[in-house]
């Protein structure tokens, strides 16, 4: 399997269609984002804290070279937690037809992690920033690709382009509705951002498969998120435990939502409830009740007003069988 999708990767990659155009089209455009937060937690100790943090700055800066040649770079900073990086560093290219190839370090597209909450929901755990190469096609509301990566982690000697991974999805926009599915595959879970500072150069490990399914849905004022990521086998109990033994890492996230005029602002209110399993050593909760009051006060402007309840695993599984709490006043700016 392995061999198959490399040279398929590789083919693609070095398919005429994709350098066919002559049409020169360029221009330079720059977005992004900052997002400060004033935060309130309550841990499993019954320990409270409070911080003013910048959560996130992203910036990103698209040079449209060609009409059918880009090249894309985003810096990210996260106070406590990400010093300032680059984020994503990747060339497109394209063509008259639904296809496209994208090389270079980006977020594979394992994981849909839509949310309407001001934290991260739980299945993030499994999201892979990776220096990959990524052939898909959109068409007619169909969209796939395939891609493939080195990684971090390696369950032989050879240091090779061994890591895979495909999604499918569809969706539809109507002026009354619109829908989102899809499906994806990862050779190695891994190899994911949370996983990978654990079995970093573990000896002896095997790749454990992943696999995510998602639906969004909006109708009207009300909206529906839901995702669901599992490891497809036992990761080896050296590389990553739970309760004595190894560990098949999986979590479940769903939303609902529903949008509003308040006092003539844009306003969205949101609960959800997360779940996880065998996912102690990722320092996650087992479960996640959560709720988000959003408003849009100016253009490009939002004030986010979230509470979280978690519940850590019980003490028979290694956990403190106790609950901790969260409150969240995000002010976010895009441009």
């Amino acid at each position: 399997m392995k061999p198959v999708v490399i040279a398929t990767l590789v083919s693609l990659a070095s398919s005429q269609t994709l350098f066919a155009a002559k049409e020169v089209l360029t221009g330079v455009t720059v977005s992004g984002f900052v997002q400060t937060e004033i935060r309130y937690n309550n841990d499993y100790d019954d320990v409270d804290s409070s911080d003013i943090a910048v959560d996130e700055i992203n910036f990103t800066i698209e040079g449209q070279a060609h009409k059918f040649a880009k090249a894309t770079l985003s810096f990210k900073y996260e106070e406590d937690s990400t010093p300032l990086e680059i984020d994503n560093a990747y060339l497109t290219l394209t063509s008259d037809s639904p296809l496209y190839l994208e090389i270079g370090q980006l977020y594979v597209p394992f994981g849909n992690f839509s949310s309407h909450m001001v934290t991260d929901p739980l299945t993030k755990f499994a999201e892979a920033r990776e220096s990959a190469a990524k052939f898909g096609m959109e068409t007619g509301g169909f969209y796939g690709s395939v891609y493939g990566f080195n990684g971090v982690t390696q369950d032989d000697a050879r240091n090779t382009i061994d890591h895979y991974g495909m999604n499918l999805g569809f969706g539809q926009t109507t002026d009354s509705m619109s829908f989102d599915v899809g499906v994806g595959y990862i050779s190695d879970i891994g190899d994911s951002g949370s996983l990978e500072g654990i079995v970093e150069n573990a000896v002896d490990y095997d790749y454990v498969d992943g696999v995510n399914v998602y639906a969004n849905l909006n109708v009207g004022a009300l909206s529906f998120m839901s995702e669901y990521i599992t490891a497809l086998d036992n990761f080896k109990d050296q590389h990553l435990a739970f309760n004595g033994a190894g560990a098949e890492p999986k979590a479940c996230n769903a939303e609902v939502g529903f949008n509003f005029n308040l006092a003539g602002y844009d306003t969205t209110f949101a609960i959800g409830y997360q779940t996880t399993e065998e996912a102690l050593a990722l320092q996650l909760p087992e479960e996640r009740v959560i709720g988000v009051l959003s408003a849009g006060i100016y253009t490009n402007t939002s004030l986010s007003l979230e509470y979280a309840l978690n519940e850590d695993y019980s003490k028979d599984e290694g956990g403190t069988g106790e609950d901790s709490s969260s409150v969240i006043l995000q002010l976010a700016v895009q441009f």
